[in-house]
């Protein structure tokens, strides 16, 4: 009788767990520049780390296993001392293209010069409304910033209540560490950083950009496997939109970032079109993203349909 008591419970705790994880996220810790003895905390790191991205409910709704967001963060220590880190962290995300095997990358991001605090064995614990420490506070923020940009590729400025949330982290974590921790509008490389980066996904000044990842995705790729003419299309006219905001802000990080994600895609989707449309797409492109633009010409240009 207690056998089978257990084996409900347990199953019922399994169901749970599975229910409440919305990431699937994989964790990599560099050390090549670090001489420790002992590399063990590093390892602890990653698994803390995974449970905390994995094992939490960040998403309102119910999540079923095939809609997990897939994201990839890579923690490069650059400096250690018995508990404090430096790094610089790399955070990638993507989603499956519909009715197909494609996963399409939609953020791309490094965050150089990110410390914080981790003892070993030491369990990570997040609090919304108050900061606990940077570590969380961090991958906190990333999380909810992987969601909305996921929820934005399906639903136009769905991701605007986990931008919120995002918002609220930084604001938070601002107040903790007292303008430490590279939350600050000086802290990086000028405009490079979190501050500015979740002020950027909820300025209306970007709006256009982010209805145009909207479209991209739900009338682009997602309709390529029925009608690849009109899915391309779609993509080109999202480009198009993307020009609004390069017009207003020529200079806007947001642009670099979604070309960071998008460039070797582009050129893949626009090798095989039309050349009246290779021309156009190209002189756009390489408008926006001139360090890319030989790319763009020798990829979509000069490919064979």
């Amino acid at each position: 009788m207690w056998k089978k008591i257990l084996v409900v419970v347990a199953a019922c705790l399994l169901n749970l767990t599975s229910r409440a994880q919305d990431l699937n996220c994989t964790i990599d810790v560099i050390t090549n520049q670090i001489q420790a003895t002992n590399k063990q905390i590093f390892d602890d790191l990653k698994n803390s780390i995974v449970q905390f991205m994995n094992n939490r409910k960040w998403v309102s709704g119910e999540v079923s296993p095939n809609e997990k967001i897939n994201c990839n963060i890579v923690f490069e220590i650059t400096k250690f001392d018995i508990d404090f880190f430096e790094a610089n962290v790399n955070i990638q995300s993507s989603r499956t293209v519909y009715n197909s095997a494609y996963n399409t990358k939609v953020f791309s991001y490094l965050d150089n010069g990110v410390s914080f605090k981790y003892a070993q064995f030491q369990a990570l614990e997040y609090q919304e409304n108050s900061f606990t420490n940077n570590l969380t506070s961090l991958l906190a923020f990333y999380a909810n910033i992987i969601i909305g940009l996921d929820f934005d590729t399906y639903q136009l400025y769905g991701g605007d209540p986990y931008f919120s949330k995002a918002l609220n982290i930084r604001d938070v974590a601002n107040a903790g560490t007292q303008q430490g921790g590279g939350w600050h509008s000086g802290a990086g490389n000028g405009s490079r950083n979190k501050y500015f980066l979740i002020d950027n996904l909820l300025d209306p000044r970007f709006k256009p950009l982010r209805s145009a990842m909207y479209r991209y995705h739900i009338k682009g790729l997602d309709v390529m496997h029925e009608d690849l003419e009109s899915g391309r299309s779609e993509v080109y006219e999202s480009v198009k939109d993307l020009n609004k905001v390069f017009q207003a802000l020529p200079n806007a990080y947001m642009l670099k970032l979604f070309f960071s994600a998008k460039s070797d895609e582009l050129v893949q989707i626009f090798s095989k079109a039309n050349p009246s449309q290779k021309t156009k797409i190209v002189e756009l492109l390489g408008k926006m993203d001139p360090s890319n633009r030989g790319r763009y010409e020798e990829g979509i240009l000069k490919a064979r349909n």
